[in-house]
């Protein structure tokens, strides 16, 4: 993997739903295609305009109706975005459907792809009180965008920022972390954190990932653990390192959560889609293995950390709205 080369001095925003505006695909030539074309774009703005607000109310109900196991998201993410201006977060692609929700009352800064399907995930996301970014992994041409440097100018310059990251995703494979998030905190001198929000009842789809739609009446669990540091020096060797270590945790963290529901008899339990033979590694009572001095230390982050200026603004406010 390459570093990301230095770029002009440039205000870039989040495009959000305003990307369909200004980049529509071009026409196609012929009248049928384009009458279908114009058909699958009117159809989608339909369903982006109205399934967003059916979303969130489904998830304020299961929220308000499941008992909190662990709810450990907004107190430390919320604490290192005030000391640190911006956080990497991780999570598996798995939990897509409700990361929307979960994350909202932190403001965050989502990435959503430039497909037909994206205008939907991004009205859903703004909805829920994040700010989309409009890109992807897609190898398409006509897909591309190089939002990696983008991304990182925003978080370097902004007064708040959280990107949450679906790091195996958008295609798979299942549980096998990608770099990108690694190379934005390397870049801002920014802390990383794992997420995981995990319901008791849920139910999967029959996806790449698996993905789980939660049921209400049951019980939640919500951890973040970090941070996490990679120095703006690491060589790219030593971050391949740092991202296989780190996929080990997610994965830990990720059978913590199914654990906790299901008692200490399903600790030897295969999961699907984890790696053959992976067994835990976080000893009893123990959340988050450290890789370098400074890891799962909040109280004490590495002299090179991006700091709160005293005269930067903070305005994050964690909403109540699922006490």
């Amino acid at each position: 993997m390459n570093r990301i080369p230095p770029e002009p001095e440039r205000q870039v925003q989040p495009a959000g739903s305003s990307y369909d505006r200004a980049d529509r695909r071009r026409r196609s030539k012929g009248p049928w295609r384009r009458f279908r074309g114009w058909l699958s774009w009117v159809g989608v703005g339909v369903v982006a305009k109205i399934f967003p607000y059916v979303y969130y109310l489904y998830c304020w109900f299961v929220w308000k109706t499941s008992r909190r196991t662990l709810d450990l998201v907004n107190t430390p993410v919320a604490s290192a975005i005030e000391r640190h201006v911006g956080v990497v977060a991780l999570l598996w692609h798995e939990e897509v459907f409700s990361s929307a929700f979960a994350y909202g009352p932190l403001k965050g800064n989502a990435l959503a792809s430039t497909s037909n399907f994206g205008r939907i995930i991004t009205q859903m996301l703004e909805v829920c009180g994040n700010v989309v970014y409009r890109g992807g992994s897609s190898q398409g041409k006509s897909r591309r965008r190089r939002v990696l440097p983008d991304m990182i100018h925003f978080m370097k310059h902004a007064s708040h920022c959280l990107f949450g990251l679906t790091v195996d995703g958008s295609s798979g494979p299942v549980y096998e972390l990608k770099s990108g998030g690694l190379v934005i905190a390397r870049a801002c001198g920014t802390p990383i954190y794992l997420g995981r929000t995990w319901f008791s009842n849920h139910v999967r789809l029959p996806t790449w990932d698996r993905t789980a739609i939660p049921l209400p009446f049951g019980r939640l669990y919500q951890n973040a653990v970090g941070p996490y540091w990679i120095p703006a020096e690491t060589s790219d060797e030593e971050l391949l390192k740092i991202q296989g270590h780190l996929q080990l945790e997610l994965l830990e963290l990720a059978e913590h959560s199914m654990r906790s529901f299901e008692g200490e008899d399903a600790k030897a339990r295969p999961r699907a889609g984890f790696p053959e033979g992976w067994t835990p590694r976080w000893a009893e009572g123990q959340v988050g293995i450290a890789y370098g001095p400074h890891d799962l230390k909040p109280d004490s982050p590495p002299p090179w950390a991006r700091q709160r200026k005293p005269d930067e603004p903070f305005a994050l406010a964690p909403s109540s709205r699922v006490v």
